[in-house]
């Protein structure tokens, strides 16, 4: 498999962003980002895009009901972007855990993806700020100690779930090759952890009890929720053209990230726990994690965020150990990434 179509950024000068949608704005980061965007004076107006509508429409807000996965929602974002004079884009439309429905997932993350990077082309936008995820890696026995945006990423074949956010990402890369006029940032988030996050990281951790496999204790990151958002606002502001790690500082082993939840661990041989997760939903395991992702409980996919930091100055405010204990301590284990 190739390497990474445009991972190098490019700096240039750019006009401050004005007018900035967000796609998924009901998820938490989208809410999170657009009440931070809200308070910069430079910014006229978000056009927060969802099909659910906010409780609240705060100030410079513009709402507007979108659903993906219609055949005509890339001429439906294309309408509201030239509308709006939108100039910045920021695509966060995606699952933070497998439902149900995987077609559905499917149609939402690629073909809502494929929407979006038409409906960009047709409004001719100037900044496109997408998030990913450091899944995309895959969780591999020889993965380096720490994985650089420049690695191959390898996913988990078996997960649709991992397998569509890895084909949404190529999706982007291609069209951030074919588009150099456009300012594309790619954000490979770490597992986002913290109040008010509903993901499958989040799920597998604050279980009563959890499957882990018997001789394995991997290294696991993260990033608390609030840092995701303010990398987002980053990137938004400061346009980085290319792939990016984003990750909290530090890692510490799954067995700590157990104990910190207040989760028991219970250790057992992979194809037990592959049994178990496949079948009659393992007596209520197979909510903690899919049985396509049990690698990630016996590999670490630990990521190098050094470039984000030294192209855009970001720095996280929290550790790994920061976010996991964050999330414990939250009342709210429930919403959407």
């Amino acid at each position: 498999m190739a390497k990474e179509r445009e991972t190098t950024p490019r700096k240039e000068t750019q006009a401050p962003p004005r007018v900035v949608a967000v796609v998924g704005s009901q998820s938490a980061l989208g809410r999170g980002l657009v009440a931070r965007l809200c308070v910069h004076p430079s910014i006229e107006r978000i056009v927060a895009i969802d099909l659910r509508p906010p409780e609240t429409i705060l100030p410079k807000v513009h709402f507007q009901r979108l659903d993906l996965t219609r055949p005509s929602a890339d001429q439906e974002i294309a309408d509201i972007l030239l509308v709006e004079e939108v100039d910045t884009l920021v695509h966060l439309a995606y699952f933070g855990a497998p439902v149900p429905d995987a077609a559905y997932a499917h149609e939402l993350e690629v073909i809502g993806t494929l929407h979006v990077l038409t409906a960009a082309t047709a409004a001719k936008l100037g900044r496109l700020v997408v998030r990913s995820s450091t899944a995309v890696y895959g969780a591999h026995p020889k993965n380096p100690s720490l994985l650089r945006e420049e690695h191959r990423v390898r996913g988990a074949p078996r997960s649709g779930f991992v397998s569509d956010k890895l084909e949404a990402e190529r999706q982007v890369r291609e069209y951030a090759a074919d588009h150099p006029e456009v300012a594309v940032s790619i954000l490979r988030l770490a597992p986002i952890l913290g109040p008010s996050v509903h993901n499958v990281f989040q799920r597998y951790l604050q279980r009563t009890v959890a499957p882990t496999l018997a001789g394995f204790d991997p290294l696991m990151q993260a990033i608390h929720v609030d840092d995701a958002v303010e990398a987002l606002e980053a990137a938004v502001f400061k346009a980085p053209r290319g792939i990016f790690n984003v990750a909290g500082r530090g890692v510490i082993p799954i067995s700590a990230a157990l104990r910190l939840c207040g989760t028991k661990a219970l250790p057992m041989p992979y194809r037990l726990a592959e049994t178990l997760l496949q079948s009659a939903r393992g007596a209520g395991f197979g909510i903690a994690l899919p049985a396509a992702m049990l690698d990630y409980l016996r590999y670490p996919f630990v990521t190098d965020s050094s470039r984000f930091e030294r192209e855009v100055g970001f720095v996280p405010r929290h550790t790994t150990r920061d976010a996991v204990l964050a999330m414990a301590s939250s009342e709210t284990r429930s919403g959407r990434e």
